[in-house]
């Protein structure tokens, strides 16, 4: 039994020795993967290349550099921590007996912790119970969510639509169960036009991860979880009906296609925080106050090609959702009414971990 393996990195490298010194082989860490002489007899079957490498990485290295010499030759994908391993090509003619024997070999050799196929996989990737826990996110529907999560555990792929800035915590596992759409902030419209192609077709469930309000209704087929990502700055000018305020700060989110539901803070100023207006707003929302001295507030700096609609002078409300947001993207600024309740929302600057 004989394996090629290929990695650069250091994790991959220290893998890849782990699987030789129990197996037998090479390392290859050039450029001449799939195209470089190999050392194997005519009567060695049981030969695979490894790919020490990120799912998608290995796939595109197996396409772009396929030789007359390896062509013939069964290839299996192992991640650098060595938590998966797959065969993604089986061996032809005299090789592809020998597949299973070296991805068994393979599998054995990283242990107890590999993840190597879908019938079960708790135990190499969470379902999303800890995502929606991590960043208080709130799910349209119970039932549609456990459905969901019976897919993930299932290892079923799961298709993801996004317009917020998710990640994936492991790069190797995850988008072979998780499948991510993701459209940029400037690209709502898209967005929305995908979740009402998805509520109104028969296919599904899909998971739609946003801050952005898709409606009042109750959608039984797909999962919506809004996380609590928003800050809102509030800057109190004039003496304002505080019983008027909190319907009238949720109708001008949604307005703004926000979820009232995905405010996680409402700011204000020492002086302002303690005021009936700021916590009405705040319970209102479910949100917790937080505040700021005047003088941070007048010294916050805004980037102004974040906005809407572009200021030259600095205003208390956008100041003081900037810095409970982390110095994130101002999505509303100033929004204001007769009645003199002045608003800014901002989005907060870390990104979402899939999952997490």
């Amino acid at each position: 039994m004989y394996i090629i393996c290929y990695g650069k990195s250091q994790k991959a490298v220290a893998t890849g020795s782990k699987l030789i010194n129990e197996i037998g082989g090479r390392h290859v860490t050039g450029t001449e993967l799939m195209t470089g002489s190999f050392v194997i007899s005519e009567n060695e079957t049981d030969c695979a290349i490894v790919m020490i490498l990120p799912l998608e990485a290995a796939v595109r290295s197996m396409v772009e550099t396929i030789s007359e010499k390896t062509r013939d030759l069964p290839v299996i994908a192992v991640s650098p921590e060595g938590r998966f391993a797959a065969v993604i090509r089986r061996g032809s003619n005299m090789y592809e007996k020998g597949t299973d024997n070296v991805y068994s070999a393979v599998v054995k050799a990283l242990g107890p912790f590999c993840f190597s196929g879908f019938e079960g996989k708790e135990e190499i990737t969470d379902d999303l119970g800890n995502l929606i826990a991590k960043y208080n996110m709130k799910v349209n529907n119970a039932e549609t969510l456990e459905r969901v999560n019976r897919m993930i555990r299932a290892g079923e792929r799961v298709d993801v639509y996004t317009d917020l800035p998710v990640v994936f915590a492991d790069p190797v596992i995850d988008p072979m169960i998780y499948s991510l759409h993701s459209y940029p902030y400037d690209m709502r419209d898209d967005f929305i036009r995908q979740y009402k192609a998805a509520r109104d077709g028969k296919n599904g469930p899909s998971v739609f991860i946003t801050c952005t309000y898709l409606g009042a209704g109750n959608d039984e087929n797909n999962l919506i979880l809004v996380p609590s990502i928003l800050s809102l700055g509030i800057e109190i000018k004039v003496k304002t009906d505080p019983a008027y305020c909190r319907p009238a700060i949720r109708k001008s989110l949604i307005n703004h296609l926000l979820d009232p539901d995905a405010v996680a803070v409402v700011a204000a100023s020492y002086t302002a925080r303690d005021s009936e207006i700021v916590k009405g707003i705040a319970e209102e929302l479910g949100a917790e106050v937080v505040s700021y001295a005047a003088e941070k507030i007048a010294k916050a700096q805004v980037p102004m090609e974040m906005t809407f609609s572009p200021e030259r002078k600095n205003d208390s409300a956008t100041a003081l959702a900037f810095l409970a947001g982390s110095e994130g993207l101002i999505v509303i600024r100033r929004a204001t009414s007769a009645k003199g309740l002045v608003f800014s929302v901002a989005l907060r600057k870390d990104n979402i971990i899939l999952p997490e």
